[in-house]
């Protein structure tokens, strides 16, 4: 594990080199992300999920040249290939400071995925917030098809007051029992409209919510009491979704506590057959973006 520090802010930050997962998040002193119990792949906390994000159905595709491609099935229950290919890998340590860590990564061509891919991707504390980014370059002759998302898990038990959560979204994917998309719709029409804000004790979810309201290229999301305090997450507009999943429980080292997966995805589930945002990296191409939590008065 990589631990991060700023003391003047008594904030820290722990790094996991497995998946370049964000592990825990304490923000002038307070524990906004707490670390997973042992045993529990399956929740994917603070894991990158490259290069692509959230499912593809029965793990298949058609690459560029009318190829199907046939990823492994790590959802059975579901029957999808769920969250990419680097979430279990160790990632190299480049470069690190005592606030700051780059961690890289290269995807090798397999029969599922026959790209070349570098991806780094860093963490920085500064002046009580953590900056995230991502650069990936295609290292293939080829086209290739890309996406990129971030799992980090919020504890509500730092809180001091009930919270609720305020998405700037337009829009949420409609999903099967597979969780696949089928279409979109409303947020208003899928009584899923949370940009006025909703009591996170009232709120059970594990949607893909597009359509973002982007300011100046940034999109929030918030987790905040009556008065106004609490967090946001931002994101650059390379990340068009924003994926939010309430579990019944969250274990942690300590025990079981209440949490809230905010998600900043690049592209839909499902993407490379939906096409839905999805990127095409041009041979030698490299896109880049970045995203990021603070705590708001």
């Amino acid at each position: 594990m990589i631990t991060l520090t700023e003391s003047s802010t008594g904030s820290s930050a722990v790094i996991s080199p497995v998946g370049a997962a964000l592990m825990a998040l304490t923000l002038s002193g307070n524990k906004v992300i707490e670390r997973v119990a042992p045993g529990r792949p399956e929740l994917y906390a603070g894991v990158v999920m490259a290069p692509w994000s959230g499912r593809i159905a029965a793990g298949k595709w058609i690459d560029a040249e009318g190829v199907e491609r046939s990823l492994q099935l790590n959802e059975p229950a579901r029957n999808n290939a769920l969250h990419g290919l680097v979430y279990d890998k160790s990632f190299e340590v480049k470069k690190s400071t005592a606030s700051t860590v780059e961690l890289v990564i290269e995807i090798t061509p397999t029969d599922g995925y026959p790209h070349a891919l570098r991806l780094a991707v860093s963490y920085e504390l500064e002046d009580g917030e953590l900056y995230a980014s991502f650069a990936v370059k295609n290292l293939s002759n080829t086209k290739a098809p890309f996406g990129i998302g971030f799992h980090p898990y919020f504890s509500t038990a730092w809180a001091d007051a009930p919270l609720k959560l305020q998405v700037g979204a337009e829009s949420v994917l409609e999903l099967n029992e597979n969780m696949i998309a089928t279409g979109k719709a409303k947020v208003s029409d899928a009584n899923k409209d949370l940009r006025a804000g909703k009591a996170l004790s009232e709120v059970k979810l594990d949607d893909d919510f597009t359509d973002l309201e982007f300011v100046h290229g940034i999109a929030t999301t918030k987790l905040v009491t009556a008065s106004g305090t609490g967090l946001e997450v931002w994101q650059e507009d390379v990340f068009k979704h924003t994926v939010i999943y309430t579990p019944e429980e969250f274990p942690t080292q300590s025990g079981s506590i209440k949490a809230i997966a905010i998600e900043p995805c690049s592209s839909a589930v499902n993407a490379f057959n939906s096409k839905q945002d999805l990127i095409a990296l041009a041979p030698g191409e490299t896109r880049s973006g970045s995203w990021g939590i603070r705590l708001v008065n």
